[in-house]
């Protein structure tokens, strides 16, 4: 807030300088200007008072040239604030006016209007001499005067005083002496112009020049209106263009561009000089920068806002009422009874006060009316939505100078939900004293000098004894407790206070937990309150083992593990032990939630859970880290080669079967074993070595233990680095088809192509998906090397179309990861659409195990959108998979590719050939196209076209080509 000024500045000039500036200025006793009084109304809206003055001081008068708030238009100086405000260098600020001995005996303080407050900014000349002051005044004292922005927008309203007198006067000169009129409008700070009755400027002072940048003499004829900002060109022009016609005084407000860049609001004004007949002659104006005015309005306006935001926050209604007590006006948010305008007003309000209040509400406040005294009362009354509400009422009256009311000034705040509590309050203090009592505690004091404990009466029910001596209580102290109740009166006694948690033995022999808070009364004397805490330990007990246990198995969880591993590394280090960690994963977990049910998966990780726990000893851990994978930590010093050992009992207690709902249920598990200090030290290092070891024994074929070694971690690398080079790879296209045909058993025909990925390494040649076939489980891998194939089979098959091959069909092999691609069936169409090759001439090969994952709905849908396109689906490796039949009846499936395994021992194996017959048979039942992969002999050949097979494809008739070689593979057919 702005302290008074109590300096006052060093005086330079005379006592009649005063009175004759005044009187050269012509502004003492002239009649009162509207410009004059917004400046006052200015003043009050932005300092927040009730009075603001503009005043002028000769030797012995003070002048009122502008007055809001009070009648009066003179005054003697030794009555006025302003003579000692003028005698300042800044702000003159009298928070109390009868708390400042200078001021307590006037009378303008002691009678009518009672001033407390002022405030003061001198209106002073350019070089120091005061005039008078720009003032606010207020019958309130305030002791934090006025705030930053107020005191810098009074002291600015104080400088625009002094430019609107020299303006007056820049004008009386322009008007007694226009030839000197250029002259003297250079020499006032305002902008200065005058223009042709035509309204074309004719002159510009250089202040104008000065603040809009313009070069010097371009603002003459019509230039101003382009340097107008383009939203008030046309209202200002308009507005010029009517006075110039009417010849009424011009007065517009518009923004100028300053010669900063930005607009800024000016006040434009002008008026007509006469020729000897009458017609306008000429135009003078000024224009004055109003922009900090502006930007106090819109402060202003903000305020006005911030007030009416703070109702609707504060659910208050403020009301006025005149002097008998009819409520004249209401604003705020609560719409009381669903009143509208004013049918609230008058006595209307008492229709809605609960009638149960309604005498005791008008009683009050006739009282109140009658006595004058400030009125408050509660009650309740009638919302817009029929509730009654209970509300407080505030009121307090406005006066006049004599004395009598003017105006009741009063709010209404909904006190409904406090009035709730404190009858809730009430009718629960019994409740209350009850629920204590049985609430399982008791107070208690203790003498420290005796150690002698005095107890509330209910203590006997909850310890089994009363008040005595502390060794009495002593005694049924759980005995690991005893020590630190023992000495609980002393540490209260030291700090002051102190809480603490123990267990209690009954004389049933029954434990309890109890918490007892004490706080020191006096030097001798300790009081406190003991209560039972059984129920709050045991469900602590319980939240701690949710937190930290497995809510199917029961068996620890990961984070509790973790904890587990970190300590047991930690002590085998310290006693230089060691410490062995199993990683296990059920093999055969999604074929059971798949076929019998997630219910059926639950039991299968319930009995895996028991069964682990009834093979480790006591000191080890089982825990279940998530999903179908569990840990065991042996902790207990256990050698390598015991840990695996141990791994294999595991194995074998997991394979055997159990009975479900009268079903059998099998599993097989992997297992990864990495120990401490052999492989790791750290518990996350550890934990990756054994994940190491898992993942090998699950890549080997499952059901398998394995003992982690460094060179698992160096393929794993080996595995990275491959996966970078072959994005490396993909980034120079070296994914390249090679082309293995098809052939018609029946005619011996080329009927199609299976393009299969190759990758052409610059330092290693061709290498196929033996080297780089995990690439297509990596879900960024796949697609992008899925594209790159694609792409040149596309151009490969319009090649072989442009040289009259018939190529047939070609086959593309797809991962589940491809399937995973949102615009897979589009992007594979618009391949095939640029390179003009018809979707009837390619197909899309899948095994069967894309089709056994969660998302089989989803990819069902993605394979009928191939068909529906004209894109054939083969199915490859049938029969090596789970579930084929119901593959073939719920998947979209066109061709089946029996797999190179039953083909091998076709001639030896009985088994093999009744297989492959049967698949051929099942094939043409389901009008689908039958190949056999993987045939090498003419034998081979041979049986499977006496069985019905459709078509083969092996080494008997081609390995893999790349698309180059197609054209030769099809001259050889044909001489074959």
């Amino acid at each position: 807030m702005t302290k008074p000024v109590v300096e006052a500045p060093s005086h330079r000039w005379a006592a009649a300088d005063r009175p004759a500036a005044l009187h050269s200025l012509a502004v003492v006793k002239a009649e009162p200007e509207k410009a004059f009084d917004d400046i006052a109304k200015i003043a009050v809206h932005i300092c927040g008072t009730r009075i603001a003055l503009i005043t002028l001081a000769d030797e012995q008068r003070q002048w009122i040239k502008a007055a809001v708030g009070v009648d009066l238009r003179e005054a003697s100086l030794d009555m006025a604030f302003c003579a000692q405000g003028i005698l300042q260098s800044e702000l003159f600020i009298v928070p109390d006016a009868l708390e400042d001995p200078r001021f307590t005996g006037n009378p303008f303080v002691q009678a009518e209007p009672r001033l407390r407050f002022y405030a003061g900014a001198v209106i002073r000349t350019d070089d120091g001499l005061p005039l008078g002051t720009v003032c606010v005044l207020d019958a309130a004292p305030r002791p934090e005067g006025l705030t930053q922005a107020q005191s810098e927008t009074l002291l600015a309203l104080a400088a625009s005083v002094m430019n609107l007198i020299k303006l007056r006067q820049a004008e009386q000169a322009v008007a007694q002496e226009p030839r000197s009129f250029a002259a003297l409008a250079d020499a006032l700070p305002h902008m200065i112009w005058w223009a042709h009755s035509d309204g074309y400027d004719e002159y510009t002072s250089k202040h104008w020049y000065e603040f809009t940048g313009a070069p010097a003499g371009t603002s003459t004829s019509l230039g101003w209106i382009e340097m107008l900002h383009p939203d008030d060109r046309e209202r200002t022009w308009a507005r010029w263009q009517h006075s110039a016609r009417t010849g009424e005084p011009y007065e517009a407000t518009c923004r100028l561009r300053h010669h900063s860049g930005e607009y800024r609001w000016i006040l434009a004004r002008a008026l007509p000089s006469y020729d000897s007949q009458g017609k306008i002659e000429r135009w003078f104006g000024t224009y004055t920068d109003i922009h900090d005015w502006k930007s106090t309005e819109r402060v202003a306006a903000e305020r006005q806002e911030q007030y009416k935001a703070l109702l609707e926050a504060s659910a208050v209604v403020l009301w006025l009422a005149a002097p008998d007590g009819t409520l004249t006006h209401l604003e705020g948010t609560l719409e009381i009874g669903g009143l509208v305008g004013d049918a609230y007003a008058g006595q209307g309000w008492l229709d809605f006060v609960h009638r149960d209040d309604l005498a005791r509400v008008k009683a009050a406040w006739l009282w109140a009316v009658s006595s004058g005294t400030p009125y408050q009362n509660e009650f309740r009354i009638k919302l817009a939505d029929g509730e009654y509400r209970w509300m407080l009422a505030n009121a307090v009256a406005l006066r006049n100078p004599d004395g009598t009311i003017r105006e009741w000034v009063g709010s209404v705040a909904d006190i409904h939900d406090r009035k709730q509590v404190e009858e809730k309050l009430r009718e629960s203090e019994e409740r209350l004293r009850l629920a204590l009592h049985a609430g399982r505690m008791f107070a208690w004091e203790q003498d420290l000098r005796t150690d002698y404990i005095t107890r509330s009466q209910n203590a006997v029910s909850l310890l089994g004894v009363g008040s005595g001596p502390l060794t009495e209580f002593l005694d049924k102290v759980h005995p690991e407790d005893r020590a630190l109740r023992q000495h609980f009166a002393q540490v209260v006694k030291t700090q002051g206070s102190y809480t603490s948690e123990f267990r209690y033995i009954l004389p049933s022999g029954k434990m309890l937990w109890f918490g007892s808070r004490a706080e020191l009364a006096s030097p001798d004397r300790v009081i406190g309150v003991t209560f039972d805490i059984t129920d709050r330990k045991a469900a602590e007990e319980a939240i701690w083992r949710t937190a930290n246990h497995d809510s199917l198995t029961g068996l620890p969880n990961r984070g509790l593990f973790h904890h587990c591993l970190e300590q047991a590394l930690s002590n085998a280090k310290i006693g230089r032990t060691c410490v062995s960690l199993l990683l296990i994963d059920l093999d055969d977990f999604k074929d059971v939630n798949d076929t019998l049910g997630h219910d059926a998966g639950d039991a299968l990780l319930q009995e895996a859970a028991r069964r682990l726990a009834g093979i480790v000893r006591p000191s080890d851990i089982v825990a279940r880290l998530g999903g179908d994978e569990f840990a065991v930590l042996l902790a207990w010093p256990t050698m390598l080669d015991e840990a695996a050992q141990c791994a294999e009992r595991i194995l074998g207690a997991l394979r055997e079967p159990f009975t479900y709902k009268r079903r059998t249920v099998s599993s097989r598990a992997s297992i990864g074993v990495a120990a401490f200090p052999e492989h790791d030290s750290d518990p996350a290092g550890l934990m990756k070595s054994a994940d190491i070891a898992l993942y090998r024994a699950k890549a080997q074929g499952r059901n398998r233990v394995l003992t982690y070694s460094p060179a698992m971690r160096r393929e794993i690398e080996k595995r990275v680095s491959l996966g970078t080079e072959l994005r490396e790879g993909l980034a120079r296209n070296q994914i390249t088809p090679y082309y293995q045909p098809k052939i018609c058993l029946a005619t011996g025909r080329i009927v199609g192509f299976e393009a299969l990925a190759r990758w052409e390494h610059p330092m290693k040649g061709v290498l196929g998906p033996a080297i780089f076939g995990a690439a297509f489980e990596d879900a960024d891998l796949a697609p992008a090397i899925r594209r790159q194939l694609i792409g040149k089979v596309a151009a490969d098959m319009r090649l072989w179309r442009e040289d009259n091959l018939p190529f047939g069909r070609v086959a593309v092999n797809f991962s589940s990861a491809d399937f995973s691609q949102p615009r897979l069936v589009e992007e594979v169409l618009e391949v095939l659409q640029r390179a003009h090759v018809q979707p009837e001439a390619f197909e899309v090969e899948i095994t069967e195990t894309v089709l056994l994952g969660r998302s089989s709905d989803c990819i069902s849908a993605i394979l009928k959108q191939f068909r529906q396109s004209g894109i054939s689906i083969a199915l490859d490796d049938f029969g090596t998979g789970y579930a084929s039949l119901m593959h073939l009846k719920h998947f979209p499936v066109d061709h089946v590719k029996i797999d190179r395994t039953f083909i091998e021992d076709l001639a030896q194996n009985s088994d093999d050939e009744a297989i492959v017959a049967a698949i051929t048979g099942l094939g043409r039942s389901l009008n689908m196209k039958i190949t056999a992969e993987g045939v090498e002999t003419h034998d081979q050949a041979q049986r499977l076209s006496r069985l019905g097979c459709d078509y083969a494809q092996g080494y008997l008739y081609s390995e893999a080509l790349p698309g180059l070689a197609v054209p030769g593979l099809f001259r050889r057919f044909r001489l074959r």
